[in-house]
């Protein structure tokens, strides 16, 4: 089981240490050199999440989800991502635009982790 956990908490410890250098590193680095380095270290620790959390739904999921589910889930994230653009480039109102990139975003985000999802095969549901 700890060995299981490992990753996970390997994963939160270098998390950790990329917030804690957001605080640290613009302290000692120039102005411009500082500023990038507490954006780097913010979007690598947003990085590193999403993907830790790929990593553990996927294993939590695998085979649990029948392939027609997959299927369905896969066609209403596929549905809202054209939704989302179709609503991004309606040309009437401005509160399209942005519920259209919104659905766009959550969409194209929930694909990315369900793409990563292994179905349960068809033959074992028989």
């Amino acid at each position: 089981m700890v060995k299981r956990l490992q990753p996970y908490f390997t994963g939160a410890i270098i998390v950790a240490v990329l917030l804690i250098l957001r605080l640290v590193l613009p302290l000692v680095l120039p102005d411009v050199a500082g500023q990038a380095a507490k954006f780097l270290t913010v979007f690598l620790a947003i990085l590193l999440t999403f993907i830790y959390f790929i990593v553990f739904l996927s294993r939590l999921l695998y085979g649990q989800v029948s392939a027609r589910v997959f299927t369905i889930v896969e066609l209403i994230l596929i549905i809202g991502i054209l939704g989302g653009v179709v609503a991004m480039f309606q040309p009437w109102t401005m509160f399209g635009y942005k519920l259209g990139f919104q659905i766009v975003l959550a969409s194209t985000l929930a694909f990315i982790v369900w793409s990563h999802v292994t179905p349960g095969s068809a033959h074992e549901e028989e």
